[in-house]
């Protein structure tokens, strides 16, 4: 392991980008394409590198993050998926979950993808394996992107009570050291604290609260945590395509409320946002919803750098605080 910028101990995820064909039995995930894995089916098991005392898999980038932080090092948190891949785009291959030998914990989102809800249940029912909901006791709700909107990890004071989720569950595998994950997860929920300060900082001084997004739409929880107004011609999945109607309407509104910036999220393909910006004269910005980690420079644009370590409040402080100041006009 090594140390973060924080001083805690973290675990290389170059490491843990395969997930074998018979890592956990799995159907379609709801609204996703077919599987991208589907020809690899040489991967192996993401292997544990025995220095911490219990391995703990996450389900997606965020709340691998949120792990790792109040695990500190008695445990090693682990994504199951890939670097470069789109944690809702993402489907690993058929397989038994009992193969996850080395599994002393599970954390994954409910109804954010089948998979995830699949192979909850069926660890649930091993004895050695305990699974832990870090959207417990967090309420969805409709919002102008969909039904039942699952992305709550978006609001870092939401995300709070899944960092106290995640930290009970990880007592409930190691109790001797509950203390220390009481203390982690306080601790970084200070953090997340103070992006949320830093968030409404920049709504204050705002100039617009308008943004528009060319690729699938994660952020409606920005609207309900801080009014911002998000529109994208892009539904909820990766794999959902924009109507030349729904394209002309957001044009339509570009020019109405004269933006000049679309955004995109960085671990998607985004010719769609290239094209938009071209024809109504805007600049192209990242965006980061924290559910892929990618190993150098995104597509569309070279001058963004992204490490495949970061972490949720990373993908924030480098990637989206400065976009939304730029989008917002709040520089």
């Amino acid at each position: 392991m090594k140390p973060d910028r924080n001083g805690s101990r973290i675990v290389s995820r170059r490491k843990f980008t395969a997930l074998t064909g018979s890592a956990l039995a799995v159907g379609a995930a709801g609204c996703l394409g077919e599987d991208p894995q589907d020809d690899t089916t040489d991967e192996e098991i993401p292997q544990s590198d025995g220095d911490a005392a219990y391995t703990v898999f996450a389900s997606m980038p965020a709340v691998w993050d949120f792990v790792r932080q109040t695990a500190g090092e008695h445990m090693e948190a682990i994504d199951l998926v890939p670097i470069g891949e789109h944690g809702h785009d993402w489907t690993p291959e058929p397989g038994t979950v009992e193969e996850l030998d080395e599994a002393d914990g599970f954390v994954y989102l409910r109804d954010f993808a089948s998979w995830q809800d699949d192979a909850a249940d069926q660890l649930g029912e091993r004895d050695d394996v305990v699974v832990i909901e870090a959207s417990e006791g967090i309420d969805f709700f409709d919002s102008p992107a969909e039904d039942n909107d699952e992305h709550w990890w978006m609001d870092p004071v939401e995300c709070q009570e899944g960092v106290e989720n995640i930290a009970a569950g990880l007592t409930e595998i190691d109790p001797d050291n509950a203390d220390d994950y009481e203390a982690n997860a306080a601790a970084f929920n200070e953090e997340l604290e103070a992006l949320n300060d830093d968030i409404h900082d920049i709504i204050d001084r705002a100039e617009r609260n308008e943004i528009v997004v060319a690729t699938h739409d994660s952020f409606q929880w920005w609207h309900r945590r801080y009014g911002i107004d998000v529109y994208s011609p892009v539904g909820t999945s990766p794999d959902d395509s924009a109507s030349p109607q729904d394209v002309q309407e957001v044009e339509e509104l570009i020019e109405d409320f004269g933006i000049e910036h679309v955004l995109y999220d960085v671990g998607e393909p985004a010719p769609l946002a290239e094209s938009l910006a071209e024809e109504v004269d805007a600049e192209i910005l990242p965006l980061s919803p924290v559910e892929t980690q990618l190993d150098g420079s995104p597509e569309v644009d070279p001058s963004v750098e992204m490490e495949s370590d970061w972490g949720y409040l990373d993908h924030f402080r480098e990637l989206n605080l400065p976009t939304l100041a730029a989008a917002l006009q709040a520089e």
